[in-house]
């Protein structure tokens, strides 16, 4: 991972949400991406890919939320958080309104679009914070 990656990281809370289980919150100040982060938590390759592919994951920074899920897309693709999980983050987006301390000022993102390694990559699908109330 690049200096830039790393940094990143460190400043954004990355989470992941499986069923059954709840939110998997990233510690402040870590770099680890959200593969790495299955990975210390004992999860092995197949069952990160299918994690990855499968349930929500994002992270949170300078006040907005970013959603999505899939393993792996192509610069200029996308990562799209799949309305089949809506009900999903709807079941713990309460909690994570609290957790992340979210309020009418706060954006929220269903995915975004893969860029260069080091940069920010661009925001897609942004939403009402009461999106998932509803």
């Amino acid at each position: 991972m690049n200096q830039a990656v790393e940094e990143y990281h460190r400043k954004r809370r990355a989470f992941i949400i499986l069923p059954q289980v709840g939110i998997i919150i990233g510690e402040q100040g870590q770099p680890y991406s959200h593969r790495e982060i299955l990975k210390h938590i004992g999860c092995s390759d197949k069952q990160i890919s299918h994690i990855l592919e499968n349930y929500p994951r994002g992270y949170f920074l300078n006040n907005k939320l970013v959603m999505y899920q899939s393993d792996d897309v192509k610069e200029g693709e996308s990562w799209q958080l799949h309305p089949k999980n809506y009900e999903l983050v709807k079941k713990y987006f309460g909690d994570m309104k609290k957790i992340f301390d979210l309020n009418t000022q706060s954006q929220i993102f269903l995915g975004v679009s893969r860029g260069k390694e080091g940069e920010v990559w661009p925001t897609i699908n942004e939403v009402d914070i009461n999106f998932f109330n509803e």
